[in-house]
């Protein structure tokens, strides 16, 4: 069959497995040196899977991260990854490096391209607190453009520096997005390919997280595959970890999964 690669992120521990990955029945699953991503300005390290396990790809379905595919296998594949259609939500990070860029900025194509990149998207918000904070820094952005066109620099700083209040008192919770985002069949485009398995919450990397069991009964095969997604929030971004694959190949997945670390 084609390969199958899930996006997904990155930052579940199953509090259950240790981070040598000992699964129940098999031996210990001895990952790779442990790396750190940082793909959306939240850092994130984990020990990625062992040899056999090849580096591709990784970002697509909403999120930016890294994938890994299984040797000689039959299309086995685990990814990690940010999830960016929330992270690209919070303005803070691109406000930020606004107002510290401040004073290099002229009438020109940086200021002009920049300006327009912090305007808060308000469709669909996650939650009342981001529809109220993004009116306000859409409000201060815009104070800060016009005072920058008639050459007021001083207010247009302050009116960034507003803006970036505003930005800063944003925080998503796991609450706030799991319904939006989590894996269901009926959203996935041939739903008869799916049995749902189960959902549980856990603990990942001292954050709450979400975890979804299912298969996937593809035409080419005629066992299912096995599947795992699991969901965490840490500083407002969402990383999602994905797995499809044989089921003794699950061990894999739950060590590289029990590695998560958010550096301080």
């Amino acid at each position: 069959m084609p390969r199958v690669i899930f996006s997904a992120v990155i930052g579940l521990i199953l509090v259950t497995q240790a981070c040598s990955g000992k699964a129940s029945g098999s031996g210990p699953v001895v990952l790779s040196p442990r790396e750190t991503f940082n793909w959306i300005d939240q850092a994130i390290s984990f020990g990625p899977p062992p040899a056999g396990w090849r580096r591709e790809g990784g970002s697509s379905g909403g999120t930016k991260g890294v994938g890994f595919i299984k040797t000689g296998s039959v299309g086995e594949g685990i990814t990690l990854g940010d999830y960016f259609q929330l992270a690209d939500r919070h303005r803070g990070a691109h406000l930020r490096d606004m107002v510290a860029k401040f004073e290099t900025y002229d009438n020109g194509f940086e200021w002009d391209k920049a300006i327009r990149a912090a305007y808060a998207h308000t469709d669909s918000p996650f939650s009342s607190l981001e529809a109220e904070i993004a009116e306000r820094i859409n409000t201060e952005v815009g104070e800060a453009a016009t005072a920058f066109r008639n050459s007021d620099r001083d207010s247009a700083r302050r009116h960034l520096e507003a803006a970036l209040s505003e930005a800063e008192r944003l925080k998503f919770s796991l609450a706030d997005v799991i319904e939006r985002v989590e894996f269901r069949p009926d959203r996935r485009q041939n739903p008869e390919w799916y049995q749902m398995l189960g959902r549980r919450e856990a603990t990942i990397a001292g954050e709450p997280a979400v975890i979804v069991d299912y298969t996937v009964k593809v035409p080419e095969r005629m066992e299912p595959f096995t599947a795992r997604e699991a969901y965490v929030m840490h500083n407002s971004h969402l990383f999602v970890a994905t797995f499809i694959g044989l089921k003794e190949s699950l061990a894999v997945f739950d060590a590289v999964i029990a590695s998560v670390e958010f550096p301080k």
